[in-house]
């Protein structure tokens, strides 16, 4: 596979079940944190240090390189229909849910129609105020019309591609060192993560190169893929630690507000913990309900609003109260509150499929309910 089309490969739908697991345990310990507790900041800078670049990494894996055939017209329509209406989706959906129920964690109050404008403007241009997560989505639009004008440049040779890669990481770390684009409670300016997409797409890069060379495609010794992911691991386990900052926020990687850290150690923990999720993937067996989990990722992301927003706090301070918050504990609940959020979303996946297939990334489904969007 050196180019063109891309199959469904089973690892890669596994290896995206994986990474929403993080997305939503990250989420859960996160609040935890905030509470004073060093297990759950460990847990989360462990968690971050990879999972979000693993998510375009794998969005580059499963990039079709046909898409810079397609006219700028087309390519638009594609865009707005596979991408910004799954975002305007879920974060309509939201907001009406917050009119009844009241929100544990919004970045600005909304109490007001004033504040909803608000919150609306923001959404639109900097950050998804009503459904947090789907941040990815407004960053991955970005990356991919960056991938649109650049990629047909490079896609003669993996050793250009690489090279762009580097270059872009580069000058994307030395923009976001310099100038502080996200920036809460000020004007911010980081418009549709413009700011941060030199940074992730290389990234996404690296992972139309895995693609490229075939990588979890061809047959593989189960004992290699095990001595891979446990030195993948290795190296996570003792490198993420060792990135101290400069951050943005709080002590840790978030992509979000462009905060990486070191400018060698984020990369080499980034990618490993890449790696890791990937091996980890291959070497599990695709079940069917992994791979249905990994083939509706982009709505379960999208629903990690849902708990994002309402849940997660609260059941950090009753994990304070009740049980405290040790290692055990932690874990405990963030496992468990992980579980049964997954388990609650499968229905309305289901019935997302059903009635609204496309406004959740499948625009070329006919629903009961709207035409084709392609």
């Amino acid at each position: 596979m050196s180019g063109g089309e891309v199959r469904r490969i089973p690892a890669i739908d596994v290896a995206r079940f994986y990474g929403i697991v993080l997305v939503y345990y990250g989420h859960v310990v996160e609040r935890m944190m905030y509470l004073g507790s060093p297990v759950a900041a460990h847990h989360y800078k462990f968690i971050y240090s990879f999972h979000m670049i693993l998510f375009f990494l794998l969005a580059g894996f499963i990039a079709k390189e046909s898409v810079q055939d397609l006219g700028l017209k087309d390519f638009v329509k594609s865009r707005l229909a596979s991408r910004f209406a799954p975002f305007v989706f879920f974060n309509l959906l939201l907001a009406l849910l917050s009119l009844g129920v009241p929100r544990d964690f919004p970045p600005i109050p909304l109490a007001s129609p004033g504040d909803y404008l608000t919150a609306t403007v923001q959404t639109l241009t900097t950050l998804p105020i009503f459904d947090i997560p789907t941040w990815f989505l407004m960053s991955l639009i970005t990356v991919e019309i960056l991938h649109y004008a650049v990629f047909r440049f490079l896609r003669a040779s993996d050793l250009r591609i690489l090279a762009a890669a580097a270059v872009f990481y580069l000058a994307g770390y030395a923009l976001n060192r310099e100038v502080q684009f996200f920036d809460p409670g000020r004007s911010m300016t980081n418009y549709w993560f413009f700011n941060e997409a030199p940074v992730v797409y290389a990234f996404y890069l690296l992972g139309v190169v895995l693609r490229r060379r075939g990588f979890l495609t061809g047959p593989v010794r189960p004992a290699l893929l095990e001595a891979g992911g446990l030195a993948a691991l290795a190296v996570v386990a003792l490198t993420y630690d060792l990135n101290r900052g400069p951050f943005r926020l709080i002590e840790a990687v978030v992509i979000l507000a462009s905060g990486h850290g070191h400018l060698l150690w984020f990369p080499l923990t980034a990618i490993a913990g890449s790696l890791m999720v990937l091996l980890l993937a291959r070497l599990s067996p695709p079940a069917a309900w992994m791979t249905f989990m990994g083939r509706n990722a982009l709505t379960l992301f999208c629903l990690n609003g849902v708990v994002y927003h309402h849940v997660n706090g609260p059941l950090a301070a009753w994990t304070k109260e009740t049980l405290g918050l040790s290692a055990i504990s932690v874990f405990g609940v963030g496992a468990a509150a992980t579980a049964v959020s997954l388990v609650l979303a499968v229905p309305v996946v289901l019935l997302f499929n059903r009635a609204l297939p496309q406004l959740i990334g499948r625009p070329r489904e006919r629903g009961p309910l709207l035409p084709n969007l392609l």
